[in-house]
């Protein structure tokens, strides 16, 4: 006869391990309710940055009567989408009164004769939009400015040459477009939900190690692990127990951010729909190794941990901190060049970057594979250092 003793203590350590989850209401919000919430506020308040980053900013302009300078600038400006000019100022006092008054962020005053420009600037403004706003204007009125020259040079040459305008010159100019740097047979699109997405998956995924570490130290303060260590029952399979229920509550995790940027986001908010890739094996071996890199580190936080205000604590504190390095609120590349480099040992950071591959640049099993190994590797090694630190504790 087959003997179904090893299934039976697989199935009673994982009911153990289910009613120990469900009683914990606390831990089953941060489960599931914190990324949600977290997901929404974060896409809106990026969304709504952007918006306010795209919408014209209106800009005062005053020039002297007949200012060719003026002319030029006040065309090149209107002419770049970026900024919208508003009334005339009717003097420069005026001009200054708006831009103090913070009725309008930026003033541009060109003194009679072309001979200099001004900018005059609200200092109430945040100092990196004030950067971006002065640099942008900066450039197009240095290129006011080479358009006026270049067309006194023009007109003071021979006459064949005064012919030519500087609109006639730049309309035979290269034409510029904007090509997304993906494979070409995709279709995805990357957006602000592409991008999110993955790091609030390795984000919810990782903070199981509150339940978790929790969920270990119970055991151990209440005597439960001594006690199943007096049966038949080899310490694998308490873990094994442990590994198998949280890796089916990640796969949940997953699922739930998938119809939050499939569903939610698009109905609720009208954002694009999320666009997973065209490969399903490799999502699957990512959200696999994903969930074991997350389970291993719960296992390994409980099991160093003697208190549940240790777990806590130090999960928590440590799960934000490699979720901030790894890019799940803030893009990689804005980061400073240490964080860049420490963030390559995280495990959060390898699982976003293999999400990011598919999600974004449609890749393939080949394009995830390192970074999924290294992620089990985590998981082999998080297992081996809490088999022995039970083994070291008794």
């Amino acid at each position: 006869m087959v003997n179904f003793t090893p299934m039976r203590k697989i199935l009673a350590a994982l009911k153990k391990e289910w009613l120990i989850l469900i009683r914990d209401i606390p831990g089953l919000g941060i489960l599931f309710l914190m990324p949600v919430l977290l997901i929404l506020v974060v896409t809106l308040a990026q969304e709504n940055a952007l918006k306010s980053q795209v919408e014209k900013s209106t800009i005062l302009i005053y020039s002297p009567s007949g200012s060719i300078l003026g002319k030029q600038i006040t065309i090149d400006i209107e002419s770049s989408g970026m900024f919208r000019i508003a009334a005339d100022p009717k003097g420069r006092d005026k001009l200054y009164e708006a831009v103090q008054t913070g009725q309008v962020p930026l003033g541009i005053l060109i003194a009679p004769g072309d001979t200099a420009i001004t900018l005059i600037i609200d200092p109430t403004l945040h100092e990196a939009y004030k950067t971006s706003l002065v640099t942008a204007v900066t450039f197009i009125l240095k290129g006011a400015g080479g358009k006026v020259m270049m067309q006194q040079l023009l007109s003071a040459s021979k006459p064949s040459a005064a012919v030519l305008s500087m609109e006639a010159i730049l309309a035979n100019l290269p034409q510029i477009s904007l090509h997304q740097a993906v494979k070409e047979r995709s279709s995805i699109t990357p957006t602000p939900v592409q991008n999110n997405i993955p790091g609030f998956i390795l984000f919810a995924m990782f903070f199981i190690v509150i339940p978790l570490s929790g969920s270990v130290i119970s055991e151990k303060n209440e005597g439960a692990s001594f006690r199943l260590r007096t049966l038949p029952v080899p310490l694998w399979t308490m873990l094994g127990a442990k590994v198998l229920l949280y890796l089916l509550v990640c796969i949940v995790q997953f699922l739930l951010m998938l119809l939050i940027g499939y569903y939610m986001l698009h109905l609720l908010f009208g954002f694009p729909k999320l666009e997973m890739g065209s490969s399903f094996l490799a999502l699957t071996i990512a959200t696999l190794t994903a969930a074991l890199g997350a389970v291993g580190f719960g296992l390994l936080v409980g099991s160093g941990s003697r208190t549940h205000s240790q777990a806590a604590l130090f999960g928590s504190v440590m799960v934000v901190i490699l979720g901030i390095i790894s890019g799940t609120f803030l893009p990689i590349h804005v980061m400073p060049k240490a964080i860049r480099v420490i963030s390559n040992f995280s495990p959060i950071r390898w699982g976003i970057d293999n999400y990011l591959e598919l999600f974004i640049r449609d890749g393939t099993v080949m394009d995830i594979l390192p970074r999924a190994l290294w992620l089990f590797l985590f998981f082999i090694f998080a297992m081996l250092m809490s088999m022995l630190i039970f083994k070291k504790r008794n």
